[in-house]
């Protein structure tokens, strides 16, 4: 079973490391997948390595959360307490 820490150093993503990473349910990973897959593929084009997995830049524009605060969080030990972006508002 993979970690917070195992999937923020993959490039790419699946729905699950989605799911996973920012403790969202299915609907949500998918629409957060869909929106990624869709950057990916008119930044890379033909370019485009994977087509069931999204680079990790991409989620994180899409969910407007920083890759560097994803790391900060992990090295702090909040995403083992809480997901990602659960926080207060």
């Amino acid at each position: 079973m993979k970690t917070a820490a195992d999937i923020l150093t993959a490039s790419y993503l699946n729905k699950s490391d989605i799911r996973k990473l920012f403790g969202v349910g299915q609907r949500e990973a998918v629409k957060i997948y869909d929106l990624a897959f869709q950057l990916d593929k008119e930044q890379l084009g033909i370019n485009q390595i994977y087509d069931y997995k999204v680079r990790i830049t991409s989620v994180c524009k899409v969910t407007g959360i920083p890759l560097s605060v994803l790391h900060k969080q992990n090295e702090h030990g909040n995403t083992q307490k809480e997901p990602v972006g659960a926080g207060s508002k």
